[in-house]
């Protein structure tokens, strides 16, 4: 009997990403809300309030995202004051910037 050297590339070994987080948009409201939909803040919803840049860059020539946020919908009753929360929504801030620059829906200074 012949062995398999190589695991072959089907679909089962194939990973797609999981999609972090989805905007969703209450019926008459004009602002839209982040819905978390994996990990240890599944199913919470949030907006972000006041986002800014920091005026000055850090030493290292990197430039720091302040924001606030309202919590919409906590179903899990998980903790969105912990410093672990607000990093990872943190990061999905800045995706969605980095998305929104390269598609050219957002610009700075004007």
């Amino acid at each position: 009997m012949k062995q398999q050297k190589e695991n072959s590339n089907t679909d089962q070994t194939k990973k797609t990403p999981i999609k972090r987080y989805a905007f969703a948009q209450k019926e008459g409201d004009d602002f839209s809300c982040v819905k978390l939909l994996s990990g240890k803040y599944e199913e919470v919803i949030f907006k972000y309030d006041k986002v800014a840049f920091e005026p000055k860059p850090l030493d290292t020539g990197e430039v720091p995202l302040r924001f606030t946020y309202d919590i919409m919908l906590n179903p899990k009753n998980v903790d969105v004051l912990s410093t672990d929360f607000k990093n990872y929504i943190g990061d999905i801030l800045v995706e969605i910037v980095e998305q929104q620059l390269k598609e050219g829906k957002v610009n700075f200074g004007e």
